[in-house]
């Protein structure tokens, strides 16, 4: 994945993270939006949205940390 490709996915998983409360159904989500991009990828891209929502959203940061630790040791094509 190029740069571009990496902040549409960020981008994607911060406004998911708004409609699924579950990890795992917030992973789901975006894989359906993104098929191609692997399990680390979306789970590096969740920690990133983390990060920039933390003090702005609160809950959502909170979703994506879910996610993140939830996933962790996520294999490239996992």
């Amino acid at each position: 994945m190029d740069q571009t490709d990496i902040a549409d996915l960020e981008r994607s998983v911060a406004r998911l993270s708004f409609y699924y409360t579950d990890a795992e159904e917030l992973l789901a989500a975006v894989r359906k939006e993104h098929p191609k991009a692997s399990k680390k990828t979306i789970v590096l891209a969740a920690l990133s949205a983390m990060i920039d929502l933390a003090e702005r959203e609160p809950a959502a940061a909170k979703r994506l940390h879910a996610l993140a630790m939830g996933n962790r040791g996520a294999t490239e094509g996992g």
